[in-house]
């Protein structure tokens, strides 16, 4: 089911806590996926060809598990 605005359904794995869903990608390249098994909110915004922007954002009490270690 296609939505007014959306241009591409994306297979999409959520960072924190590795579930797969489908999420709508528009057509300026941006993704904003809820996960429903952690209710992790990530939004992906394509910057140019070779940069994307993700942003993670918690639930209310909560603290992400992903650690990017260098």
């Amino acid at each position: 089911m296609q939505k007014e605005g959306i241009s591409k359904p994306v297979s999409f794995k959520c960072f924190n806590c590795n579930h797969q869903e489908i999420a709508w990608k528009d057509e300026t390249g941006m993704i904003r996926f809820v996960c429903p098994h952690c209710g992790t909110i990530t939004i992906s915004k394509e910057k140019s060809r070779r940069h994307i922007q993700i942003d993670m954002y918690a639930p209310k009490g909560e603290v992400l598990q992903s650690r990017i270690e260098y």
